[in-house]
């Protein structure tokens, strides 16, 4: 069982997906999206396609198979979100 994360290590992780969602979407602005910000919908506006590139680019750089791990993928509410489940399982 992996201790909880401690805030500086989900600041970290916030940080690194953020980079990760300029990568795959091409969009700069997202370099500064708030940690709590709805990854779909209104928010930053993900579609399938770019859910399952972070994805799979969460898995490459943590090691962290979110999909498999959460079923009904809570974790891909906010970077906030997705940074805790990350930090709680490296």
């Amino acid at each position: 069982m992996t201790a909880a994360a401690s805030p500086q290590d989900a600041a970290a992780v916030v940080a690194e997906l953020r980079q990760i969602l300029v990568l795959i979407s091409a969009r700069t602005e997202l370099a500064e999206v708030s940690a709590d910000t709805p990854l779909f919908g209104s928010g930053v506006g993900l579609d399938s396609l770019t859910g399952t590139m972070l994805l799979r680019q969460v898995q490459r750089r943590y090691g962290v198979d979110v999909a498999a791990e959460d079923l009904n993928l809570d974790a891909l509410e906010s970077l906030s979100t997705l940074a805790a489940f990350i930090a709680a399982r490296t």
